[in-house]
């Protein structure tokens, strides 16, 4: 791509473009161009007030860091595919279910066998090899809310960087596909103990490629720089994900509630230790009482460890799917 392909070829507005861009989207006249071919009009969820997104995120910092500093915000508009498809799962394989008669243990293997039938949208970011902090909780969001999308206006994104997308509509839902294969794929390796066939038909229906606005800004504190990603869609502007400083205190808290953790797993030890020398006791049971607690103190201990030393801890506020059933077939 060279120097004149970055201009709109509808205003000549200049655009930044990446060499992958295959939807060119202006934010200045709103055209809309498909290199792979045609021209379409996306949709857009609509941007937040600039002002509205400001203060927000200076109260956000101000309540969650006080000593923060707000330094860099960035106003982006990003493309993503919504892909709707008809999938249909067949799978093949067996549970392995354990129980006791008497002291003794038994293995009963049941097989498992069905199929699931479903209409999802996936949503399918339209950038190769750039992503976004707090990508999963933007794509999680924008799956409750795509239907309220509406055609793209330039007087929309004004003072918004809007970026274009590096996958075309057949690609997307190529992409799409297999995602919703790998997810119901998650789904049976859940219910079955082994899985031996599991094949996916999925049939697109519908591919929009949709703006979403979203707000990454990045804070200082005690000498240390941490990340926040915004909602930049109207009337819901907030933080999806964002990472905060621990403090002294919190740090002191951690390592001792991981002390104490050792210590309540260490009285169980000595208590279950009497237990450990009733005659007659199942193998797997004289195991877990005196191989569990050891373990269980190493592992509460190594992560009092790292919690207690992390540079950062993060806060969610939105969830991380990327699949949506919208219903059975």
């Amino acid at each position: 791509m060279d120097e004149d392909d970055n201009r709109c070829p509808n205003c000549g507005a200049p655009i930044e473009l990446s060499p992958d861009t295959v939807v060119l989207v202006c934010g200045y006249c709103g055209a809309s161009v498909s290199y792979v071919g045609g021209t379409f009009t996306p949709l857009i969820v609509e941007c937040e007030d600039k002002g509205v997104i400001r203060s927000a995120l200076e109260r956000f910092v101000g309540e969650k860091a006080r000593s923060g500093v707000l330094k860099d915000v960035k106003y982006l508009v990003v493309p993503f595919w919504i892909v709707e498809l008809e999938a249909v799962t067949k799978y093949n394989g067996y549970a392995e279910e354990t129980g006791y008669k008497g002291k003794s243990l038994y293995r009963e293997y049941r097989p498992l066998r069905g199929t699931i039938r479903e209409r999802v949208a996936v949503a399918v970011y339209g950038r190769r090899f750039e992503g976004i902090f707090g990508l999963s909780q933007v794509k999680s969001i924008l799956l409750s809310r795509f239907e309220a999308a509406q055609p793209f206006n330039p007087e929309m994104v004004k003072g918004w960087s809007v970026i274009g997308s590096e996958l075309d509509e057949v690609e997307a839902i190529e992409a799409a596909k297999s995602r919703v294969a790998d997810e119901h794929r998650r789904r049976v390796e859940e219910m079955a103990t082994k899985v031996f066939d599991c094949y996916t038909d999925a049939e697109a229906r519908a591919a929009r490629l949709i703006l979403h606005p979203v707000v990454e800004a990045r804070y200082e504190s005690g000498g240390k720089s941490y990340r926040v990603c915004m909602d930049g869609a109207r009337g819901t502007a907030r933080p999806l994900v964002a990472e905060l400083p621990i403090t002294v205190r919190g740090r002191a808290a951690r390592a001792a509630a991981a002390v104490a953790s050792v210590l309540a797993i260490s009285l169980a030890a000595v208590v279950l230790q009497q237990i450990a020398f009733v005659e007659d006791l199942p193998v797997e049971v004289w195991l877990a009482v005196t191989a569990g607690p050891p373990l269980l103190a190493t592992a509460a201990g190594a992560f009092g460890a790292y919690t207690a030393t992390q540079e950062h801890r993060v806060l969610k506020s939105a969830g991380e799917a990327d699949v949506r059933v919208l219903g059975g077939l």
